[in-house]
């Protein structure tokens, strides 16, 4: 005969189970899962780093754990801690000048049509206040071209032409306006000041040391170069963004003081700033809260390359205080409304939790 266990037993049993993930790295895969069930997103990855150790990989749908994924925008982060190195190195310096910075580009591709944009400075690239337009003229002009030529190279040289025959939207230094131009800029930037390919230069100086061996341009984008165009493992991303942690070599005392001061570097209210390719929040412990999200979403038939189609969406967190990176791929697309704010909320919360790190 079996023997009957009453229901409320049964379920303080399961609740003390379910306490128990939540302590645990478990807590933040269900917090994850639990998400993609009530957004009906059925592929996408995770990664969790916690004092620099990959503690959690995990994949459902079309994704698979350890391939490299696309991440959009969080690309700017790899090209701002690229470009804080030569910093460091005196390659260049926060307020170095675009006609300086680019003294051999412009002589081969031309001098932008309005002065202030040669006067831009490092900082102000870097921090989204170049005075460029909202209207991004880096890729407005990117389905014509790609009709005739292909997206599997970076074409500096071109994509600078159009954002240098625009006139500035504001005088530089007014106003924060995210642009993708900006940080396309910074990729010629480091080529110039380094004398090597992009590519080339931030892998082998920041990703590689950083253990981020599956990081590459994404073959089939590379035109997105440094604003959006490296793909790598979410694991490898959760190692790179180890790179924002206080004291970590990848970024210098001297790049590093200047990201964390909110002077001349704020959105909004808040008390979060830009920096380096990411947002910063300061925190009382463990240098600050870091985060970014990226997507792309693009559809062209008849291109050079045949049929132009992606859609996806990436997200990084840096929790200080914990030491903990969290890095999320999804396909397709959220879009607006399409539960960015709950994922971030949920990750920090499930991480929160942990008591237990292995």
């Amino acid at each position: 005969m079996g023997v009957r266990i009453p229901v409320t037993i049964l379920v303080l049993l399961a609740a003390a189970v379910g306490q128990a993930q939540a302590q645990t790295v478990d807590g933040i895969e269900q917090a994850w899962r639990g998400w993609a069930t009530q957004y009906g997103r059925k592929t996408s990855g995770l990664a969790v780093v916690h004092g620099g150790r990959v503690v959690r990989e995990a994949a459902m749908g079309q994704e698979r754990v350890g391939e490299p994924v696309p991440v959009a925008s969080l690309s700017k982060a790899v090209t701002g801690v690229c470009v804080a190195g030569l910093i460091d190195r005196g390659q260049l310096s926060f307020e170095t000048p675009l006609s300086q910075a680019l003294a051999k580009t412009m002589a081969r591709v031309g001098r932008p049509v309005d002065p202030r944009l040669s006067a831009v400075t490092i900082s102000q690239l870097l921090v989204h206040r170049a005075g460029i337009a909202k209207q991004d003229v880096a890729n407005a002009p990117l389905a014509d071209y790609l009709r005739t030529q292909t997206a599997r190279r970076t074409a500096f040289d071109v994509q600078l032409g159009w954002i240098f025959r625009h006139r500035l939207a504001a005088d530089p230094g007014t106003r924060y306006v995210y642009s993708n131009a900006g940080y396309l800029i910074l990729g010629a930037v480091i080529e110039e000041a380094s004398g090597r390919d992009y590519e080339g230069y931030c892998r082998d100086t920041v990703l590689l040391p950083l253990g981020a061996r599956t990081a590459e341009l994404n073959p089939a984008w590379r035109i997105m170069s440094s604003y959006g165009g490296w793909r790598m493992s979410t694991a490898d991303y959760a190692r790179f963004y180890q790179a924002f942690a206080p004291g970590n070599p990848a970024i210098g005392p001297q790049a590093r003081a200047w990201m964390m001061s909110p002077e001349g570097k704020r959105v909004g209210g808040g008390g979060v700033h830009y920096g380096l390719g990411t947002f910063v929040r300061p925190t009382p412990t463990g240098g600050g809260t870091f985060w970014h999200w990226g997507a792309w979403t693009y559809n062209l038939r008849g291109a050079y390359d045949g049929t132009l189609n992606a859609s996806y969406s990436a997200f990084a967190v840096r929790l200080g205080a914990i030491d903990a990176n969290m890095v999320v791929h999804i396909e397709p697309n959220l879009g607006k409304g399409g539960g960015q704010g709950v994922l971030d909320r949920t990750l920090r919360g499930a991480a929160e939790a942990v008591r237990n790190w292995p």
